[in-house]
């Protein structure tokens, strides 16, 4: 309230607008009205909301001072935080504004040197730069090369897979599984041997008839015509002869005639028949065993086979660390041996592949790594790795060699960190 007036000051004539936050209304000792804001401790004549809103500025940062050896002399060339630019004696501890003659040349060779760093900073930074690129390019090549490998190595498994479970499925069908099927077969075609069985007796009938139509016959011959009788009594007896055979060396004849053919144990007859059937040793079992004589013949073939191959065959894992031993070498990996031999039937042999890859370490720690030193062979990993720069740190390093057989040959850690900073130093 104006102390002179005894009233509010309102320039507006209704009532009074708010004041802004921070205003405050005061009034002089001449009842002159002003305005003041406790924040900016900023006052005013003019009422606050006729006024734009006020910005509080902020202070401008101070640059850093900056002092500079001027090289060959005691001096020092300083630029003040406002810019500002003197020369400071630090043997006379004073200060000049304006550059002393002797140092002109001192100060042409300071501007070369700033330059010369600018450059190579320059130089640097486009350095480093393209190495960042490189090293970004070389690992997304590295990257879809170990994609592309690690698909590869998927189908890989997929296809070994593969042949693993057909070889599985081949090799359940056994010989006693072969054999079994052919006894079914046998079975089933039983009604057809019973069948044969009664035509054969038939035929056997109407032989003895004819038997007995050609004794009666051969009777009347004999009282009519004796020159005759001599030569029929010789086929009588060749007959007696081949009738003199017992029953089992009968068999014998008929086993030594399928044995000439080599006749395998999976062989069927009906398909055998037409190359059997003219010898005469066929002919000497009757028609109705022929085919369980062949049936049991190729039975026990099949056996005999299995039985010599029992005592022949070797374990897998042994043949497998044959083929480790005659061809793996101290720089080949599991990946380069698996790709190379995955055909070898001693590869195909074991059907797990971590046990294939557990045996395939193993022989290389135990065998191979025995017969060099790991710590020169460590050395040349180093060597050849191209990732491994003078700047390169021992974490990163670390990565890259974890990846290989060498780096866990030497159990020391510190021996392997000792060995990484002494190659460092040779480049």
């Amino acid at each position: 309230m104006n102390p002179v007036l005894g009233q509010v000051y309102n320039p507006y004539g209704g009532p009074p607008p708010v004041l802004p936050v921070g205003w405050v209304e005061n009034y002089t000792a001449t009842g002159q009205p002003y305005w003041y804001n406790t924040i900016t401790h900023q006052s005013s004549w003019v009422y606050p909301t006729m006024m734009a809103p006020m910005t509080v500025k902020q202070p401008p940062k101070k640059k850093k001072q900056i002092k500079k050896k001027i090289p060959g002399t005691n001096w020092l060339f300083v630029i003040t935080h406002d810019g500002y630019e003197f020369y400071y004696d630090r043997d006379t501890k004073t200060s000049v504004w304006e550059q002393p003659e002797s140092l002109k040349e001192p100060m042409e060779e300071l501007k070369r040197l700033e330059e010369k760093e600018k450059q190579e900073e320059k130089e640097r930074i486009e350095r480093q730069e393209e190495e960042n690129k490189k090293r970004v390019l070389e690992e997304e090549a590295e990257a879809e090369e170990q994609e592309a490998k690690r698909v590869k190595l998927d189908q890989e498994d997929q296809v070994e897979k593969a042949q693993e479970k057909e070889e599985e499925e081949t090799t359940e069908m056994t010989e006693e599984d072969i054999m079994w099927q052919l006894q079914q077969m046998a079975e089933e075609e039983v009604g057809l041997d019973q069948m044969e069985e009664e035509s054969a007796e038939a035929e056997a009938e109407v032989e003895v008839e004819q038997n007995q139509q050609e004794q009666q016959h051969q009777s009347i011959e004999d009282t009519e015509d004796e020159i005759k009788e001599q030569p029929k009594e010789e086929v009588k007896e060749e007959k007696e002869k081949k009738v003199e055979l017992s029953e089992q060396e009968r068999i014998d004849k008929f086993y030594e005639l399928l044995k000439e053919n080599n006749i395998s144990p999976f062989a069927v007859y009906s398909v055998e028949l037409p190359k059997l059937m003219l010898d005469p040793r066929f002919s000497m079992v009757p028609h109705n065993k022929q085919k369980n004589l062949f049936n049991k013949y190729c039975h026990e073939l099949g056996e005999q086979i299995k039985r010599e191959k029992s005592k022949v065959t070797k374990k897998p894992e042994d043949e497998f660390r044959e083929l480790l031993e005659s061809k793996v070498t101290q720089k080949m990996y599991w990946d380069d041996f698996r790709r190379k031999f995955k055909d070898d039937p001693r590869f195909k042999a074991l059907h797990v592949t971590r046990e294939k890859e557990a045996l395939f370490k193993h022989h290389v720690r135990n065998n191979l790594n025995k017969k060099k030193n790991p710590v020169e062979d460590y050395k040349n990993l180093l060597s050849h790795i191209k990732e491994i720069q003078k700047d390169t740190r021992w974490r990163d390093a670390k990565k890259i060699l974890e990846k290989y057989d060498v780096y866990h040959a030497i159990e020391d850690k510190d021996q392997r960190e000792d060995l990484f900073r002494d190659y460092l130093e040779q480049l």
